[in-house]
C-alpha cells in the first residue's frame, strides 16, 4: 500500500511540474485576472 501511495505521489508531483513549466512559458492565463507571477516561477521557464 505504501509503495502505491509513493508512486501516486510521484506521478502527481511530476504532472504538476509539467503544468508549471507550460504555464510559466505561456503569455496568457486561464483566468480573466492575471496576477503577477512570483519570482520562484522563473526557475520553471525555459
Amino acid at each position: 500500500m505504501r509503495k502505491m501511495n509513493n508512486k501516486a505521489a510521484k506521478m502527481v508531483t511530476n504532472t504538476l511540474k509539467r503544468v508549471l513549466k507550460v504555464e510559466a512559458n505561456t503569455n496568457s492565463c486561464v483566468f480573466v485576472y492575471q496576477p503577477k507571477a512570483p519570482k520562484k516561477l522563473d526557475k520553471f521557464k525555459k
